[in-house]
């Protein structure tokens, strides 16, 4: 599989599980050189503001996701998805979402009575959540560069010896560097 066809079927499960991530300021592979402000607004698009005030969910909203108040620092409201902000939303919809897919998902009780076939999928649709989960968690910790955050991540996990568990949040790395590589 190449890359940009490995983008795109993240990309596909990541807007399945959280639709708000169905814009261009998502998009797998991310390559930004920081998280913008709230405060500030995106000068691309014409002066966008980063931050919308809005006690209440009014539904979605193009490159924005809904974020509840969390203490005083962040009151409730619309967050581009360019923002740090945004994008921790994001990633905990994508937990939710994906306990909620789980929970209702294919997987069911039966598994064990679903053909080869019936499995296979079943396993690549799981391989593919988890990539997309990693990605956002990386960028949650780490930036909005994925290669970048990857890396950090990669040498976080080397630096403190952890497991190999932890690892497999970095191992995305190689996919998304060749990538690049390949659209130069």
């Amino acid at each position: 599989m190449l890359a940009s066809e490995m983008h795109a079927e993240m990309n596909r499960a990541m807007t399945c599980l959280v639709p708000e991530l169905d814009s261009e300021a998502a998009l797998i592979p991310l390559r930004r050189d920081r998280w913008l402000r709230p405060d500030e607004t995106y000068e691309r698009s014409g002066g966008v503001p980063c931050y919308v005030f809005a006690p209440i969910d009014e539904g979605p909203k193009k490159d924005y996701i809904y974020c509840p108040q969390r203490g005083d620092d962040q009151p409730a409201g619309y967050y581009h998805l360019r923002t740090r902000e945004g994008n921790i939303q994001a990633y905990l919809c994508l937990k939710q979402a994906r306990k909620q897919h789980k929970r209702n998902g294919p997987m069911g009780l039966l598994f064990s009575h679903k053909s080869r076939e019936e499995k296979g999928i079943i396993k690549h649709e799981n391989e593919m959540y988890d990539k997309v989960e990693t990605i956002l968690h990386n960028r949650m910790l780490y930036g909005p560069h994925d290669i970048y955050s990857a890396r950090m991540r990669l040498l976080n996990v080397q630096a403190t010896g952890s497991t190999v568990k932890h690892a497999g949040k970095a191992a995305y790395l190689p996919a998304l560097a060749s990538a690049l590589l390949i659209g130069l």
